[in-house]
């Protein structure tokens, strides 16, 4: 895992660079953010779930089927570890386990 500490003027360098513009191709799962990445995803809408340390963009990304055959939306989740931010990919409201496999 990496210690980088991934930015918003990284993240534009990147799509500058790269031509790549989604936040997916920018950060990997586990990566640190900075405050100003969680703060544009929580001024860009309205907050799926939050609360001090946690973060789930409002719209969903996808919807999948959980364990038991409910077919559930998966938000752009972020949440503090340890002091940081980062990174947990697309998870069930108020979780942070991936599911975009």
């Amino acid at each position: 895992m990496s210690t980088e500490i991934k930015t918003l003027d990284g993240w534009c360098e990147f799509s500058d660079r790269t031509g790549k513009e989604s936040i997916y191709d920018y950060l990997n799962l586990g990566d640190i953010v900075s405050e100003d990445i969680v703060d544009n995803f929580m001024d860009m809408l309205p907050p799926r779930a939050m609360s001090y340390g946690y973060l789930q963009v409002g719209e969903a990304y996808d919807h999948i089927y959980d364990i038991d055959g409910r077919l559930r939306a998966i938000y752009l989740t972020f949440a503090k570890c340890d002091g940081q931010w980062r990174y947990y990919g697309n998870c069930f409201a108020w979780e942070t386990i991936d599911k975009s496999w």
